[in-house]
């Protein structure tokens, strides 16, 4: 493991990232400078180079021979209070990204009604969350 791991940008440029943040996996939550490569995704989502090797080894045998991280009931209070950003990291980027479909879908005059089928919800609560 390096202590600056490559961070990869899936859809903006490396340089649009602060260099001196730390970035952690959306998937295990290991930060930057305990991986060997860290790619990024739409807002603040990212992923490993050992979560892909996982994801890779379940696509091809259906399994995955790695070892599961180890389970956040026996990580340190410390650890679990320094995820608590990163996490919020994730789901704000998340919510970016429904919010930018979202507003593709309204450009292309996808009624309401339509995205909050689409989302389980009804129309008016998807007009209150979106527009």
């Amino acid at each position: 493991m390096s202590a600056n791991p490559e961070v990869s940008e899936h859809r903006t440029s490396t340089a649009d990232l602060p260099q001196a943040e730390t970035y952690y996996c959306s998937f295990c939550l290991r930060p930057s400078d305990e991986v060997e490569k860290l790619v990024a995704g739409h807002g603040r989502i990212f992923i490993c180079d050992e979560c892909v090797a996982t994801c890779n080894d379940y696509i091809l045998t259906g399994t995955s021979a790695r070892p599961p991280r180890a389970p956040l009931e026996e990580a340190p209070t410390e650890r679990l209070l320094s995820l608590l950003k990163p996490i919020e990291d994730t789901v704000e980027g998340k919510s970016n990204q429904l919010q930018s479909v979202v507003e593709m879908l309204r450009s292309r005059r996808v009624s309401w009604a339509r995205i909050g089928q689409a989302l389980g919800i009804s129309r008016q609560a998807a007009w209150e969350r979106f527009s």
